[in-house]
């Protein structure tokens, strides 16, 4: 199972759903853009991918050619159903950097994919569509409007994005009781340190959170944040009463533990989260501050009020020589984790703004 997620900047819009299958596609020939096999490269999750080509060293994450990869399958792919699922990474560019290419006359491009028909010719089928965001991750990518025959998949982007493995699903409609939402049992923002940061072979991030460091080269943005200590009351709902930590903070999260799945099944957890993060680039509005804070339509302030909880939950900053909450980046979430137990169906929580999902 994987879910469909990606940093969508075009349609098909991103959902969050649980995709399930039980057959997979692997191409069984790639290539780049100069006609070079890479096959080995997309082939296996093993944080190897293909070169994305020359950067274009002026601009964090672009690229001076499009880098091209064309899959080929041995058979047509199956249109029904047919999920593109890429395990990868991208070196992310900064407002700043992407205003600066613009002032060149560049633009960031995000991934396209096309698709070669039975007559030999190539259609776009998801223009621009995104890319897999942040660390190393599986993203998806559902594709209603694949041509029948199709035998051929191309990607294209002048992002430095690194595709480490690449294949095709079918998705089968599995449907099982939703299982309830189990909400967080604690929810601790507490002051835990810098983890290591350290970048492999093509600039792949790792963080090493048992190697934390107590300070870092980081300003905060002027504000209030949530005080030490439990939160729980704060990300239980989605109601803009939120969590609100800084860099070298965390939101500790306890949940029940549940009973082991049964022999034969496999259990997925799903995390789901509504929230953002807030950087201080030059070119993000309000980027020195916390405030202000976008807020739900429909929020009843005096319901807000009436909820709040008697211990405080806020803390000021406004001193650059406070290191307690050095913040390059504001997040704020309300969380929820459901449990899926999957045998031959499955399914999962609604989405918001983003997911995660990993095995038991």
């Amino acid at each position: 199972m994987v879910l469909d997620e990606r940093m969508g900047t075009a349609d098909p819009p991103v959902t969050g759903r649980p995709i399930a299958y039980r057959r997979s596609h692997a191409p069984t020939r790639a290539t780049n853009a100069a006609g070079e096999d890479v096959l080995s490269l997309v082939a296996e999750r093993d944080l190897q991918a293909p070169s994305p080509g020359a950067a274009d060293t002026r601009f964090i994450g672009l690229l001076q050619q499009d880098q091209v990869l064309t899959l080929e399958f041995r058979v047509p792919i199956q249109a029904r159903g047919a999920v593109l699922v890429a395990d990868g990474w991208i070196e992310y560019p900064y407002s700043q950097t992407v205003f600066a290419a613009w002032q060149a006359g560049l633009r960031y491009r995000p991934a396209s994919l096309e698709a070669r028909g039975p007559d030999g010719k190539w259609r776009m089928i998801a223009a621009e569509f995104g890319y897999p965001a942040g660390m190393p991750r599986t993203m998806t990518l559902p594709l209603p409007n694949l041509p029948a025959g199709t035998d051929a998949l191309r990607l294209s982007s002048n992002m430095e994005i690194y595709w480490d493995r690449l294949r095709v699903v079918a998705e089968e409609p599995l449907p099982i009781a939703m299982p309830p939402a189990q909400p967080p049992l604690a929810a601790r923002v507490g002051r835990t340190g810098f983890a290591k940061r350290t970048t492999g072979p093509q600039r792949l991030p790792h963080y090493e959170y048992e190697a934390r460091a107590p300070y870092w080269d980081a300003k905060y943005q002027r504000g209030f944040y949530t005080s030490f200590g439990e939160a729980v009351e704060l990300i239980s709902d989605i109601d803009s009463a939120v969590a609100i930590i800084g860099s070298g903070e965390e939101i500790h999260l306890e949940f029940r533990a549940g009973l082991p799945p049964a022999a034969g099944d496999r259990r997925f957890f799903a995390i789901e989260f509504y929230g953002w993060a807030k950087d201080m680039d030059l070119y993000t509005e309000h980027g020195d501050t916390v405030a202000p804070l976008p807020a739900l339509d429909e929020i009843d302030p005096e319901a807000l009020e009436r909820r709040a909880p008697a211990r405080p939950l806020q803390r000021a900053l406004s001193g650059g020589a406070l290191v307690r909450a050095c913040t390059i980046c504001v997040f704020a979430i309300a969380l929820s984790i459901c449990v899926l137990v999957l045998r031959t169906r499955t399914s999962g929580p609604t989405p918001v703004t983003d997911w995660l999902l990993f095995d038991s």
